[in-house]
């Protein structure tokens, strides 16, 4: 408080320089959060931008040689007061700051107020140096959609959200795991116990008894992965210590039929690289913004979280889950990950027009056995394809649900992930088929209801639906 009331105060409006120098401080030593952000930079070059990080010394290479920022200073952590000119004259002219992970702290308020940038884009609303305020705004999104704000801000158009994996020159083609467990994150809370460890990568090898297993482990937990794979005692079970370095861990991730992690920067280096995942998180009442982007290669298995368990003790359980979630998940993904894709164009019509008060009362409760639907927007795109279609093997089906409010009608819902490819977007956007038992759509084959997180259409009239082959019947 009292350095907000020294120090914080609203930046001297002048206009953006060109081309833009923007600073990004990464005090941290998390490689995840690096992985997450690294589309940012690649983004922020096409306007021209010079970027500069401040990052400790471990993460040096990987900005400059791998994500291609153009000025690295190594910081061994966040500025002190007597460090703070040297840098702020290092850095010269800053005309943007983005600092997106948690509060801006007292220290970094005075370096801002030194650094004197044109516009601080941050999720701490309250101060009156960021004028770019991103707190409430981006509340419910993930950390991929907090960046693209930014770049849409300075002007970027077209944003390609596909992370930076550095991956080894050479790939060693043999040892392949085709299922690669990582039981550990960089906190004894945030990874499963041994027991939990145990019992989920022997449930793996007693069902994949054909399929070689490798446990990932760092340094730090390697006598302990030693120990899990000596007490499981399966053939098929290994853990990979000559993995010692991102490199080669992406190396193994991109070769592996499906990985399983806890929350830890494998989750984000198996998504930069498509790998199919299955990602363990703590369950939570408020919206998690590390968690995966929505993908058809992507599962999470959200671990229950005792009413006092975070708030009281500071300490995550990372082991309230069962094996058989993990298993299931696991099953679908190696399944679909030989499996055909079909295409078929649509154009977008009109509905019905009740879709969003009915999917407001229904999602609630399709989530509960299905939550990756959670964040879908209350409202249905009607989509008239070209071809009929029959859904026979959706993803998911719900048990008859009293969605309505008298509670005496029970419907099935049928879900489908899929894959929607629109012209304006640079990538494709992760969907879901949505069939309602009792909705006159069905009669009607060449017109289907899609669900999806929000999505900027932009008058778009026409996509493409990419939809696993062996889940429906073409006419």
């Amino acid at each position: 408080m009292l350095m907000r009331c020294l120090v914080d105060c609203q930046l001297a409006p002048r206009d953006l320089a060109q081309p833009l120098h923007i600073v990004l401080p990464r005090w941290d030593a998390k490689l995840g959060d690096a992985i997450v952000s690294s589309f940012f930079f690649r983004e922020a070059h096409k306007l021209g931008a010079r970027i500069t990080v401040l990052t400790v010394p471990e993460l040096v290479d990987l900005h400059l040689l791998d994500f291609g920022v153009d000025r690295v200073i190594p910081v061994a952590c966040a500025p002190t007061l007597t460090g703070l000119g040297p840098l702020v004259r290092e850095l010269g002219s800053v005309d943007v700051f983005v600092h997106l992970v948690g509060r801006i702290q007292p220290i970094e308020m005075l370096f801002i107020r030194l650094l004197k940038p044109a516009r601080v884009y941050s999720l701490d609303d309250a101060l009156h140096c960021v004028n770019g305020k991103l707190g409430e705004a981006t509340a419910q999104l993930n950390v991929v959609e907090r960046y693209t704000r930014v770049l849409l801000d300075l002007g970027a158009t077209r944003i390609n959200r596909d992370y930076i994996v550095p991956l080894p020159e050479r790939q060693d083609g043999n040892n392949v795991a085709h299922i690669l467990v990582n039981p550990y994150a960089s906190r004894p809370d945030k990874s499963l116990g041994f027991a939990k460890a145990l019992s989920l990568v022997r449930a793996l090898a007693n069902a994949w008894q054909q399929h070689h297993i490798g446990i990932l482990c760092s340094p730090a937990s390697r006598a302990e992965a030693l120990q899990l794979e000596h007490a499981i005692a399966r053939s098929n079970v290994r853990t990979l210590v000559e993995l010692d370095t991102p490199r080669e861990v992406a190396g193994a991730i991109q070769r592996a039929g499906v990985v399983v992690s806890v929350d830890t920067a494998i989750v984000h280096m198996a998504v930069g690289l498509k790998a199919a995942l299955v990602a363990i998180y703590p369950a939570s009442n408020s919206s998690n913004p590390w968690l995966p982007p929505l993908s058809p290669h992507t599962r999470v298995v959200f671990s229950r979280q005792g009413p006092r368990q975070y708030p009281h003790t500071d300490r995550k359980n990372m082991n309230e889950f069962t094996d058989v979630d993990v298993i299931q998940h696991v099953a679908e993904l190696l399944q679909e990950s030989i499996a055909a894709t079909l295409v078929v164009d649509a154009h977008i019509v009109s509905g019905l027009g009740v879709a969003t008060g009915t999917l407001a009362r229904q999602l609630p409760l399709i989530s509960r056995s299905f939550p990756e639907v959670a964040e879908c927007y209350p409202g249905t795109l009607n989509l008239q394809l070209s071809r009929p279609l029959r859904l026979i093997h959706p993803h998911h089906r719900s048990a008859p649900l009293a969605w309505t409010p008298s509670g005496r009608t029970k419907e099935v819902f049928d879900l489908l992930r899929i894959e929607l490819e629109f012209d304006h977007f640079a990538h494709r956007v992760p969907a879901w088929l949505y069939v309602a038992h009792g909705s006159p759509h069905r009669q009607t084959p060449t017109v289907h209801e899609v669900i999806a997180t929000p999505l900027e259409l932009n008058g778009a009239k026409r996509c493409r639906v990419h939809l696993p082959a062996h889940a429906v019947d073409l006419a």
